[in-house]
């Protein structure tokens, strides 16, 4: 998502917020291609690996465990409800707790467009166009190497910028790791890799297609490589420039403004995430 992605406004009602459960649309990434001594297109299938994970959740109670989730980027200023990564000029959103849902089973992070007040990066106080929700688990679980498994399902419509991935504790920006990413049918959905030293991005460009419906998305991190799996199918595979340093798991669900606004209308869903240690 390009960190740092760092919104105050009037909470939904919780039925409101469920009269538009069952809608679906979705969205993308861009960057520089890799080099073929850096990355490779395929790869075994993933292998989930044995025993208990350190990191496991579930939806399957009424409301988000805040104890586990976040929703919102870690150390935002104060007087703040709500926020916006106002280090990436593409986005349109503004986050807020009440669009992060928990029902029958799934998190549902909900995109609407509703006049929503919020703030600027300067303080003051600015209306946006469109509320939405993302989820990090920065308050419970960060780890350095590991393998995540995430359960999801990819909203596919215009304007709309879906992503699940990897930030770092530190709060600065490269690196980030992006299981998946997508910004609208027609633009671009894929896998993508912003190392601390090298490329902008290593990417791996995929159909929409192969991101419909409920997938597992999966990365193996090690010390040595990157492995993102879609499925049982390895798509990208990484080997220069590993981040060596704690990161955190999110998902949100932008709006992305170019060239012009996207309709801000979806679903992001997610059933589970589940994080081994390396």
């Amino acid at each position: 998502m390009t960190w740092p992605r760092l919104a105050v406004g009037v909470p939904l009602v919780f039925a409101t917020i469920l009269w538009g459960i069952g809608t679906s649309v979705a969205s993308s990434s861009s960057g520089r291609a890799a080099s073929a001594e850096v990355a490779s297109p395929a790869g075994s299938a993933a292998a989930t690996p044995k025993g208990k994970p350190a990191f496991d959740a579930t939806f399957t109670g009424k409301k988000l465990d805040t104890k586990t989730w976040d929703t919102c980027y870690p150390l935002m200023p104060s007087y703040h409800s709500g926020c916006k990564n106002w280090g990436n000029p593409e986005e349109a959103e503004w986050y807020l707790p009440s669009q992060a849902v928990v029902y029958r089973g799934e998190l549902h992070l909900v995109a609407q467009r509703e006049r929503t007040a919020g703030y600027t990066a300067t303080g003051n106080r600015f209306i946006y166009g469109c509320r939405s929700g993302m989820v990090t688990s920065y308050p419970s679980f960060r780890f350095e190497y590991g393998f995540v498994q995430v359960v999801a399902d990819i909203p596919h419509g215009s304007g709309l910028w879906p992503a699940l991935w990897l930030a770092a504790t530190n709060g600065k920006y490269p690196p980030e790791i992006d299981i998946l990413e997508s910004w609208g049918v027609k633009r671009q959905t894929g896998v993508f890799f912003h190392p601390l030293n090298g490329p902008h991005v290593i990417r791996k460009l995929l159909s929409p297609d192969v991101t419909k419906g409920w997938k597992v998305y999966s990365l193996s991190w090690t010390k040595s490589k990157l492995v993102f799996y879609i499925g049982n199918k390895a798509v990208l595979t990484v080997t220069k420039y590993i981040p060596h340093q704690a990161m955190y798991f999110l998902a949100d669900l932008a709006e992305y403004v170019q060239p012009r606004p996207g309709y801000c209308s979806g679903q992001l869903l997610i059933k589970s995430v589940k994080i081994w240690k390396g």
